[in-house]
């Protein structure tokens, strides 16, 4: 017997049609619906200070704010107007929040005893990568609580830390805009000076304490957070999940990895660090090791690092920020659990661990076809660019943008508005692809085609491997 078919199979027959539009999809479709609005916005007159922006710029720009990631082809503080800049701080919010999020919150606050649907709960669950179960209101105010509490005490110490350098109210609006910016990962800012982002910052206590910390916080992931404040306040379960003990350890190690090894190797080198103190040096090293994991600041020139450190950067981009956040990337619980499995193969274990627990086939599985889809989308973005761009740029510093636009991270080493604009219509695609998701945007982009769905079981057989 060849093959055996499912009972399911048997009492149905083979099935022919597209499926009802899942979670995934009503999300692309929601970030398109954004970045058009957006778009629209910025190509208005008063968005601008003098010359129109064209389509293209004005859509690079709401796809690069919409989608948290700070890759610009123009300096954000000098070239847009006030209203242009809080379109873009819109874009920022609605984007890293995720449209379900807001939506759930708009149906809290003004229908509170009433429950979200099927659909709303799924979409919701979907977009904030947690299995919780229930009506998911109470997750939603905490959402909101934690973006409050961390974005205004964030806006606070960046105001008056700017206020000792410009006008109070300019002071004021730089403050919230960072603060906003840094907790959902978008790396924009207004601060002006020809998109040198926090260069003239690099030894700040203030500023490199208050953006690193936001950071981190936006990239952990509102169920870690939420997990992480039952467990200190004993509401919760005296342990911390697998998933939550998980993003805590590889951001840890990610983090002071990367800043270790960005400081050695940038004084073995030492080009960009040349002009810099020993404690400019370290706060870089830290502060470029954080903003790497999907945030886009940067206090050190990107373009004049070793291209060593340039692959590092490019590494901790595309594992990015945590599940459930406002970054983007592979995620670090996809890394871990790839690395995992990895290692169970090298050692021949039949099971795929993390810590003390085994993680289920099904998820390694997912962890597998995110990773190996996002590096076919780094590649071939890439690839793409290339074509275009590979005899003007290095081929590392095209893979440097395309794995920022793919990370929603937003560091660039200078080339991004020198781009064709076929180049900039990739990185627009590669910035959507990479902020809803591999799987949803490979899913959207495949729901047009018929397929037939078989539930036929076909004998076993092998092949080479190795």
């Amino acid at each position: 017997m060849i093959a055996s078919i499912t009972q399911k199979h048997r009492r149905g027959g083979l099935r022919w049609g597209i499926s009802p539009a899942n979670p995934g999809q009503r999300i692309v479709l929601s970030f398109v619906v954004v970045i058009l609005v957006g778009t629209l916005f910025l190509l208005l007159p008063q968005s601008t200070n003098g010359a129109h922006p064209g389509f293209l710029r004005a859509l690079f720009t709401a796809t690069s704010a919409t989608c948290v990631t700070g890759l610009a082809l123009v300096d954000t503080g000098t070239y847009w107007t006030l209203f242009g800049q809080i379109v873009i701080l819109l874009l920022i919010q609605v984007g890293g929040l995720g449209y379900m999020v807001l939506t759930t919150l708009f149906i809290t606050a003004f229908r509170r005893n009433a429950r979200l649907g099927l659909r709303q709960t799924c979409d919701f669950r979907e977009s904030v990568a947690t299995p919780l179960r229930g009506n998911p209101r109470g997750f939603a105010r905490l959402i909101a609580s934690t973006v409050i509490i961390c974005e205004g005490v964030g806006a606070l110490f960046l105001s008056l830390r700017f206020v000792h350098n410009m006008p109070a109210g300019k002071a004021v609006w730089n403050g919230i805009f960072t603060s906003v910016s840094a907790f959902c990962n978008a790396g924009f800012d207004v601060l002006g000076g020809g998109m040198t982002s926090f260069e003239p910052y690099a030894g700040d206590i203030t500023v490199n304490l208050v953006i690193p910390t936001l950071i981190i916080l936006g990239g952990l992931g509102f169920p870690v957070i939420n997990e992480l404040r039952n467990y200190i306040s004993r509401r919760g379960s005296r342990r911390l999940s697998t998933h939550a003990r998980t993003v805590l350890v590889i951001t840890a190690a990610l983090v002071v990895g990367g800043a270790v090894l960005i400081f050695m190797l940038e004084s073995i080198t030492p080009t960009a660090f040349v002009p810099l103190s020993l404690k400019e040096r370290l706060l870089t090293s830290w502060f470029q090791s954080v903003t790497a994991r999907t945030a886009g600041f940067d206090t050190l020139r990107i373009g004049g690092m070793h291209p060593t450190s340039l692959m590092l950067i490019i590494l901790l981009m595309f594992i990015g920020a945590s599940p459930g956040g406002t970054g983007g990337g592979v995620k670090t619980t996809t890394f871990a659990v790839v690395a995992a499995f990895v290692w169970s193969v090298i050692i021949g274990s039949d099971q795929t661990q993390l810590g003390n627990r085994g993680i289920h086939t099904e998820t390694v599985k997912k962890a597998l076809g995110v990773f190996v889809l996002s590096l076919c989308i780094v590649i071939g973005g890439t690839f793409l660019v290339a074509l275009t761009e590979g005899n003007r740029f290095p081929t590392l510093n095209l893979l440097f943008e395309v794995t920022s636009a793919f990370g929603t991270v937003g560091l660039s080493t200078g080339i991004t508005p020198m781009l064709s604009a076929a180049a900039q219509y990739v990185l627009v695609a590669v910035m959507l692809t990479g902020r809803v998701g591999v799987l949803a945007a490979m899913l959207t982009l495949l729901s047009p085609v018929q397929k037939l769905e078989r539930l036929v079981h076909f004998a076993e057989d092998d092949v080479a491997i190795g």
